[in-house]
């Protein structure tokens, strides 16, 4: 009975959705096509303008699932099944995802409002100022932390001059102090990195990590900022389940959205702006829909050239591997703890217990595994769990390997940790192309990951970090036993062991980015060029990745970017 319940909370809907119901008008001042993590910022800021009228366009569903808000249940969303995600699948790589179906990468990215905030792990981050080298004046770290600080609320930290306790977003340190969080500092410790706030400018150290979440519940972009904005006298309409497939040029204006409704087409007029804000795939894929793209691709496909930019190209997707270990310790949160009476009737009456409890530790590490520069190329997480119900099967991995995949730990409630590291800037670039013409059609996908080799050495430093992390004298009392990947036909943990199982099971960190770029693409305010009245305002600007989560600078250029409009309205001063 207890196990029904508790499906019954994370996976049904038993209340409907408070936003405001509007019959959708002809013409809009702005029109924002995404309601994920910058459509929303964006939104709610305009809406602050006076006699301003917005339309959100989003493709997904709307953010009302019970296991968005809990913070235990981001185990359940990436599920396929539940419609919160573009379940996208990469074309077949040649150095990479040897050990899932077919060689493809599954990259789950949020499709509902809010888009990736909403069924991500809510890890806030800023990147690091060497990351901003390349953006271009008036984007340099410095210059953007206003806008880091601006819709930030700082629930449990420190104040300083690098975070804000007045904005819009919860950001908190998570779960109450957990003992192998501790332990995980210590280990850090003992390798020699000094205690750091990652959020400020130095990041290379051992960190407390923060999230965007408030009082044991999950906070989204659509939460935070898209819900205050569409109760907002009627300024903000929005459209769920929409897709857009084309934008509409008179001369060289972008004036009108064309987008599906529930298998109705509809169009809809922007008197100002047209805002995309997909991401780095389907902003691109809009973009050459509506024939801005390069010129031999646009050709291929038969459509018109607006202008002939290189959209779609610069693509980079960030990767991270599990490296899993059994514990003695009662550490870790298992199928029993989630599905015990206890855990169900602690969060339902107050939203605490093992539910409230993000599944990351509270604790992260960045590292310069070549120890040459202050920008780290490695970032290390942990998650409080052994095992996730279903990972192989949402990974896509190949079915001969599923079983020694998920040796069996989450139905035996084994206990454990497991390290996450990131490989932070790939030099492997790839690219996302038109399948076809079709508004339904996913875009042929190709990261092109591990197709430089100093991606995988960078990786095998990582695990090798990993390796001395787990034998410090602070973490080894943890451990029981490694949870071992399947063998190959190298010497077992030789460097050449830890490179096959890197092409065989290395996965998408879920942040690509690149794809429009500031400089070729967009320029220095993102406006697309070569033409008018058209901005892109996502992952896709980003000239270069990140270190570490991107949806920290994702809130940051969003905030930026809505100044920058308020100016040209007139009704902000520089």
């Amino acid at each position: 009975m207890m196990v029904l319940l508790t499906a019954f909370y994370f996976f049904c809907e038993p209340f409907e959705p408070v936003y405001p119901s509007h019959k959708l008008r002809d013409e809009y001042d702005y029109i924002v096509i995404g309601g994920g993590t910058a459509g929303s910022v964006i939104a709610h800021r305009l809406a602050e303008l006076g006699n301003t009228s917005i339309l959100v366009i989003e493709a997904g569903r709307h953010d009302y699932d019970h296991s968005i808000r809990i913070p235990a249940a981001s185990i359940s969303l990436l599920d396929p099944d539940k419609n919160l995600v573009w379940n996208y699948k990469t074309v077949p790589q040649e150095g990479s995802a040897q050990g899932f179906l077919n060689n493809r990468m599954t990259l789950p990215l949020g499709k509902v409002l809010g888009g990736s905030s909403s069924i991500g792990d809510m890890i806030y981050g800023r990147g690091n100022p060497a990351d901003f080298t390349s953006w271009g004046a008036g984007w340099s770290w410095q210059d953007l932390l206003p806008f880091f600080l601006k819709g930030e609320r700082a629930m449990d930290i420190d104040s300083s001059q690098y975070h804000n306790t007045h904005g819009e977003l919860p950001i908190s340190r998570g779960e109450e102090e957990c003992e192998l969080s501790n332990a995980f500092t210590s280990a850090a410790q003992e390798l020699g990195l000094k205690a750091v706030d990652y959020t400020s400018k130095e990041q290379i150290g051992v960190s407390q990590t923060l999230f965007t979440m408030k009082a044991g519940e999950r906070w989204s972009a659509a939460r935070a900022f898209l819900e205050p904005a569409l109760n907002r006298r009627y300024k903000v309409h929005m459209t769920t389940n929409s897709v857009a497939s084309k934008i509409l040029f008179s001369g060289n204006r972008a004036t009108q959205v064309v987008f599906n409704e529930d298998g109705v087409n509809k169009a809809v007029r922007a008197t100002k702006e047209i805002i995309i804000t997909g991401g780095a795939i389907e902003t691109p894929k809009l973009l050459m829909l509506s024939g801005i793209g390069p010129a031999d691709e646009l050709n291929k496909h038969k459509i018109p050239v607006v202008a002939d930019l290189p959209v779609g190209k610069g693509l980079k997707d960030p990767m991270k591997i599990w490296l899993r270990y059994k514990s003695d310790n009662k550490v870790s949160v298992t199928r029993d703890k989630l599905t015990s009476a206890k855990s169900f009737l602690e969060y339902y009456f107050n939203k605490a217990g093992t539910w409230s409890e993000t599944l990351q530790s509270q604790t992260t590490v960045f590292v310069n595994t070549k120890k040459s520069s202050s920008q780290p190329d490695v970032n290390i997480n942990m998650l409080r769990a052994v095992a996730l119900p279903n990972q192989a099967e949402i990974l896509g991995v190949k079915y001969e390997l599923e079983d020694s995949f998920n040796a069996g730990l989450y139905d035996s409630n084994t206990e454990g940790f497991t390290f996450v590291p990131t490989l932070l800037h790939p030099s492997s670039t790839g690219q996302v192309q038109l399948r076809s013409t079709g508004t339904h059609d996913p875009p042929l996908i190709d990261p092109a990951y591990f197709s430089n080799e100093e991606d995988v050495n960078t990786f095998l430093a990582a695990i090798r970090y990993v390796q001395k992390l787990a034998d410090t004298k602070s973490l080894s009392p943890f451990i029981s036993e490694k949870v071992d990947y399947p063998a190959n036909q190298h010497p077992y943990d030789s460097d050449e062991y830890w490179k096959h199982i890197i092409r065989q099971f290395a996965f998408t960190a879920g942040h690509p980015s690149g794809t429009c770029s500031i400089g070729k693409v967009v320029d220095s305010e993102l406006r697309v060029k070569g033409v008018e009245g058209l901005r892109v305002v996502d992952s896709s600007v980003f000239p270069a990745t990140v270190s570490g989560d991107s949806t920290g600078v994702l809130y940051g250029i969003a905030e930026k970017i809505s100044d920058i409009i308020k100016k040209e309205n007139g009704q902000l001063s520089d």
